[in-house]
């Protein structure tokens, strides 16, 4: 199998346009191919979990912790706060995300 950096780069050196986009729902990626080179467009969407935007700076660090396979204990000790200030915000970002358990948060976050 090929390399895929160079594969990309000569890509995106052919592209006439490209446009990478914030959207509620996710980021939209597009490239459309320069004419006379083989026209080609290519439109991904990368998707949120849904309520992610809702999510504080600090309940995406803690978010991204429990994705690691921290406890509490360690991302409270990493963040400089209290274990308690963790469950807080861990229980913020189960109702945000509409989530029950660090299994199906680290399902829907960390895939």
């Amino acid at each position: 199998m090929p390399e895929v950096a160079p594969l990309l780069v000569r890509l995106l050196l052919a592209c006439r346009t490209l446009g990478i986009e914030e959207r509620a729902s996710g980021i939209a990626f597009r490239v459309r191919g320069a004419a006379g080179k083989g026209e080609f467009a290519i439109t991904c969407l990368l998707h949120h979990p849904r309520g992610a935007s809702e999510l504080t700076t600090a309940e995406h660090a803690v978010a991204e912790q429990l994705c690691n396979g921290r406890t509490l204990a360690q991302i409270a000790s990493l963040r400089g706060v209290s274990a308690n200030t963790v469950k807080s915000q861990v229980r913020q970002i189960f109702r945000k995300l509409n989530v029950e358990s660090r299994v199906a948060l680290v399902r829907k976050w960390c895939a």
